[in-house]
């Protein structure tokens, strides 16, 4: 019997290989894998993916502009009727790579920039030049037309250099996705993670662009590993409000050997198996896949989430971040509410103080219905 999982977007790290040596990068990535996909082997994934009935996929590396038949895959994903995006370090082009792509017409094409100081990028992404060859990339895109997006991850190293980025790309029609470094790559040593009160200024400054800058000017959000159901912030997220880990529920992560994972920001020991042993439109709608997920009960949060009020809803948290902090699925320590309760717990006992909050939250909710509206 089959399920009823609608997948919105598969993540494929479509290869290993990449030009530089990120600091941060959760797969260590710089050479290829010996046994990646072939040719013949991506493309019967992206027709076994259609049959899912995906909605997009979205090829990232490594670098995935070094794979030679990065084009004709991306060109198959299209002709399949699905979204195409694109996640790249802005390094590998030449002057037929953007009209390229802007044949593809692409949902998005990210770029990453971890600063705005380009010797503190260049550093973080261990090579001289990178930041200019970034932002030439960037500029090229936009001046194609292309969906811009760039995507900065955070760490004890970059934290500062969020309000110089925020002025790098203001009015620029530029979408902006923050999210947190993990330890989970060999590179990145644990003592640059983020602490609990850092974490949240992250929060407090997206959710302070939100309020000051439209849309049209500032489009930002925090990635699916910050949040969650805070009392005091706005909502930052894509989704109105957070439903749990996503991982085997709308997402899919696929590795460039054919491991499929849930979430590809999550370790190996989540994953199902490989393309080379099993289907992947089968496994998408074998009632057993993603248990984690899919199967979730009350019983199974670890100590930072048990007895939360919005346990069923949230599920733990972020899952990638619950294992690569505590070892453990549905243990997310780096969660809003929990970290509200530590930091404000005096206010949030107030009844006062908690009835404000709640029409503040109200007004909000309005005002965001009021303005969708007359989109």
């Amino acid at each position: 019997m089959g399920t009823d999982y609608l997948l919105r977007n598969a993540v494929w790290e479509f290869t290993l290989d990449c030009n530089l040596n990120c600091l941060h990068c959760g797969s260590s990535a710089g050479s290829s894998r010996a046994d990646e996909l072939t040719t013949a082997e991506a493309e019967q994934l992206c027709r076994d993916l259609q049959k899912t009935g995906c909605l997009g996929i979205t090829l990232m590396g490594g670098e995935p502009l070094l794979r030679q038949d990065f084009w004709r895959i991306a060109a198959l994903i299209r002709d399949l009727g699905m979204e195409l995006t694109v996640i790249t370090n802005g390094t590998v082009f030449d002057r037929e790579t953007f009209p390229r792509l802007r044949s593809l017409t692409p949902r998005a094409v990210a770029v990453s920039i971890d600063a705005a100081q380009p010797e503190l990028h260049d550093r973080i992404r261990n090579r001289s030049g990178a930041f200019e060859k970034s932002l030439a990339f960037i500029n090229r895109a936009l001046g194609e037309g292309l969906p811009v997006t760039v995507i900065t991850t955070v760490h004890k190293l970059n934290i500062k250099e969020l309000p110089a980025i925020r002025e790098l790309l203001l009015g620029r029609q530029i979408a902006w996705q923050i999210q947190v470094a993990g330890s989970e790559g060999r590179r990145f040593p644990r003592e640059l993670l983020l602490d609990e009160e850092e974490f949240y200024s992250v929060g407090m400054f997206i959710a302070a662009t939100r309020r000051k800058y439209p849309r049209t000017q500032m489009p930002v959000i925090g990635a699916h590993d910050l949040g969650f159901n805070s009392q005091l912030l706005d909502n930052i997220s894509l989704a109105p409000r957070w439903s749990g880990c996503q991982a085997g529920i709308s997402v899919l992560g696929i590795q460039s050997n054919g491991t499929i994972k849930g979430c590809l920001s999550m370790d190996d020991s989540t994953a199902e198996g490989t393309l080379r042993e099993l289907n992947i439109a089968e496994l998408w709608q074998s009632e057993s896949a993603f248990p984690y997920s899919r199967s979730f009960s009350a019983a199974e949060a670890g100590e930072n989430c048990a007895g939360c009020r919005h346990l069923d809803s949230c599920k733990g948290g972020c899952n990638e971040m619950s294992l690569m902090k505590t070892g453990l699925l549905h243990n997310d320590p780096y969660c809003f509410h929990r970290i509200e309760q530590r930091l404000f717990a005096k206010e949030l006992r107030n009844p006062f103080y908690r009835l404000l909050i709640m029409l503040r939250h109200k007004f909000t909710t309005l005002s965001a219905r009021d303005t969708a509206g007359k989109l």
